[in-house]
């Protein structure tokens, strides 16, 4: 399997708290973290004492794996009726659920089409699972939206960032539907990183989640970006097809 460095290692490196004397960093692409005395202050104030006994009172104990029945039940509220919690497979972060999703979907036999520029996890994932890789770039000339070309025979898999990272951008549900009609006829699976679904500045522009809107279609969610909750590293897998 080949190594790709992570730009975030020295994304990271350069931008922490003191490094090379950086006082504020405006290429952080998250909400705000709160505090825990701030999290357990609001969670206070809307009355909520079940929860915050909830969570003095937790053990450290190991939970299921892919997540516990009560986080996998609540994630699932956040999607249509077609997804419960047996839908939801809880991860140590985003980044493990798109390399799980991507050995589990694609192998050496299998195509895949990724786009660039995106966030490298989603396109290296299917790299590192040795799938065939095609990567086709996007264009601010049309304002990043993507243009599915070079569907194989074997093409399995289909990665899209929407909204998109970096340019912010999100494809119209024209373009959504004309994607899902055309995955449907070939039988591949897409796999939306929607970790800034959300974040939209107005939410009538929100897309349907990938998971609701297609048999064969997988949200890949961070709880990091728009909850503010990058060091608590939890992400989840939502997806209808349990046969995967």
């Amino acid at each position: 399997m080949p190594f790709t460095d992570p730009w975030s290692k020295k994304h990271k490196r350069v931008t922490r708290a003191g490094a090379r004397d950086v006082s504020f960093c405006l290429s952080n692409s998250y909400a705000q973290p709160l505090t825990h005395a701030e999290l357990m202050e609001f969670t206070l104030l809307r009355g909520n004492q079940e929860l915050a006994d909830a969570y003095n009172n937790h053990e450290l104990s190991y939970t299921m794996n892919g997540g516990s029945p009560d986080l996998r039940e609540e994630i699932a509220k956040l999607y249509g009726p077609n997804i419960n919690a047996e839908n939801i497979l809880v991860f140590p972060g985003a980044q493990v659920a798109l390399q799980t999703a991507a050995i589990a979907l694609t192998n050496g036999h299998t195509h895949s089409i990724v786009f660039n520029p995106a966030y490298q996890s989603t396109q290296e994932a299917p790299v590192h699972a040795g799938s065939q890789v095609t990567k086709i770039a996007l264009k601010a000339v049309n304002n990043w939206q993507i243009d599915p070309r070079g569907i194989r025979e074997n093409t399995r898999y289909l990665v899209i960032n929407e909204p998109h990272n970096p340019a912010g951008t999100l494809m119209s549900p024209v373009l959504q539907m004309q994607l899902k009609t055309l995955a449907e006829k070939h039988g591949i699976y897409i796999l939306s990183d929607e970790v800034y679904r959300f974040l939209e500045h107005d939410e009538s522009d929100r897309l349907p989640a990938m998971a609701d809107l297609y048999q064969k279609g997988i949200s890949a969610v961070t709880i990091s970006k728009p909850w503010g909750g990058c060091g608590i590293t939890i992400g989840w897998l939502a997806f209808r097809d349990l046969s995967i």
